[in-house]
């Protein structure tokens, strides 16, 4: 009876079939299964569906997808070991000597206990899958005690909202700081214009050369109107009495109205200390002066929306299922996987028969 057994069925089907028999019903230690289910979303995005899921997956937006993606992003990186090692003692949850020896950290398949290894180990135990439709993020965790699995969740749970209120203030701080940057850039840009007109009005003497050009030519309209005025009195009295004492008095008045008004308008044109020669300068400040201020209301307004914004574009996480703490193993699957390994083999040997099947009957031709 030995003879005719198939000692290729007993290598690939009966051996593995075996040895699967004995490690999954006997050895394999028992994995519990956390999981916890959040969504990160905008409230100024509005949702028209009923449904949760519609709901929440309008709540996603590109921002949300993007924080999703980033905590998804942590929760298996060495940064978040690092914080689990520190605040889990993580490596005991998964080294315990209860835990067989082919599962365990420090065992057959994981033999070193350096942090490499156990990021490795760390990244088989923890998943974090998001639904794209839905927006919504699972996360899983397995330990080989219910309590441990959920403790582990509950932790990269909390530091997801951490990351969520990090990015936050990180946008908030980012936005409002180049706003700020540029209000302050434009009050010290009108502070330094306004300062230097202030010394131009103080070198040059002059408030407004254009207000005060106005004023001087007002009073030279003034005077040339009583200039008038004391001509046709003097061409009156010349005509009439030309030997009147009011004469000379007329003709010194006459001249001294004339010099009078020479030097008015001197004042406003002609020299190179005349208004309209300051003029240039001055309006070349004013614009300047202008612009600044313009500039700076511009840049309190963008500061005033760069608030409105940061507000509105606000990340939320909303736990929508927190981390459950199971009363029973969901691994491994003892029955699913011994039947897997039966399958697997047979679908082996049958391979090997056909193949050593053939060979043998190519040499035999």
């Amino acid at each position: 009876m030995l003879k005719k057994v198939d000692k290729l069925f007993v290598s690939i089907v009966v051996l593995p079939t075996t040895l699967a028999l004995l490690y999954f019903g006997l050895i394999a230690s028992p994995i519990y299964v956390s999981e916890s289910s959040f969504v990160v979303y905008s409230p100024n995005q509005q949702a028209s569906g009923t449904e949760l899921a519609g709901l929440l997956g309008t709540l996603g937006g590109s921002n949300s997808s993007s924080a999703a993606q980033i905590i998804q992003t942590y929760t298996t990186s060495w940064a978040a070991l690092q914080a689990l090692v520190k605040q889990h003692r993580l490596p005991e949850a998964y080294s315990n000597r209860k835990i067989d020896i082919f599962s365990r950290f420090g065992g057959v398949i994981y033999p070193f206990h350096d942090m490499v290894w156990l990021w490795w180990y760390y990244k088989q135990m923890v998943n974090d899958a998001m639904d794209s439709s839905t927006s919504i993020s699972t996360l899983t965790v397995k330990a080989y005690t219910p309590q441990d699995a959920q403790a582990i969740n509950a932790f990269l749970l909390a530091r997801s909202q951490g990351i969520v209120n990090d990015l936050n203030a990180n946008a908030r701080a980012n936005a409002i700081d180049y706003a700020q940057q540029d209000v302050q850039s434009a009050t010290n840009m009108l502070q330094d214009v306004t300062q230097q007109l202030a010394q131009y009005r103080n070198g040059q003497r002059v408030f407004d050369p254009t207000a005060q050009s106005n004023l001087q030519l007002t009073m030279v309209g003034q005077l040339q109107a009583k200039l008038i005025n004391e001509n046709d009195q003097l061409y009156t009295l010349l005509a009439h009495t030309p030997d009147n004492p009011q004469v000379p008095l007329l003709r010194s008045a006459i001249k001294s109205l004339q010099d009078q008004i020479v030097n008015e308008q001197a004042q406003v044109t002609g020299s190179d200390l005349s208004l309209a020669s300051k003029d240039p300068g001055y309006e070349h400040l004013q614009v300047q002066q202008q612009l600044a201020q313009s500039l700076l209301e511009a840049a309190v307004t963008s500061l005033e929306q760069a608030n409105a914004t940061a507000q509105k574009q606000e990340l939320y996480l909303e736990t929508i299922s927190p981390p459950n703490l199971t009363d029973a193993p969901q691994e491994p699957k003892r029955l699913e996987d011994i039947m897997a390994t039966l399958i697997v083999t047979l679908m082996l040997w049958g391979i090997a028969r056909i193949v050593i099947g053939g060979v043998r009957e190519h040499h035999g031709q």
